[in-house]
């Protein structure tokens, strides 16, 4: 990544010195020094202890502070199964019926119908899944989260 960033400044820095008109016939060619100064440039810019890389981060979203975790987060730690995992989802989903309409199953929610097939999001410890409704019955549903499946009653 630093070395990714260091190439597209100094693209941006030959770029622009690239586009400077040129003032008389040897002009149009850099010069060794002017290069350096670029190159100086660039060094400076992409130096691994400026101020701006010592900084610590606020937040990081892949380990969060323990005062963000809740309660059931605390308890379990990370180490949940995608079997666990789904099964928490799946509490989740909370429809309010079924009903067929053109011979179509829907789930109903409060004011919006899912089909088969449809993605639904679902937030789980302040991180968003989605899951797909696999198939719908009069008092079930299922759902489908990495290729693991479990069924719920409507209630």
């Amino acid at each position: 990544m630093r070395i990714l960033r260091a190439c597209f400044l100094l693209g941006g820095l030959f770029l622009g010195a690239a586009m400077v008109p040129a003032q008389g016939s040897g002009a149009a060619i850099s010069t060794p020094a002017a290069r350096e100064a670029v190159l100086a440039i660039a060094a400076r810019l992409t130096e691994m202890d400026s101020p701006a890389r010592r900084e610590a981060v606020e937040k990081d979203p892949f380990y969060p502070a323990a005062g963000e975790l809740n309660e059931e987060t605390a308890k379990r730690g990370d180490a949940l199964t995608d079997e666990e995992r789904l099964e928490l989802l799946a509490a989740q989903i909370k429809p309010t019926g079924s009903v067929e309409l053109g011979g179509e199953p829907q789930l109903l929610f409060t004011e919006k119908r899912q089909k088969i097939g449809d993605k639904l999001s679902v937030v789980l410890d302040k991180v968003e899944y989605v899951v797909e409704i696999v198939s719908i019955e009069k008092n079930r549903f299922r759902i489908r989260y990495n290729n693991l499946e479990t069924t719920r009653s409507i209630k």
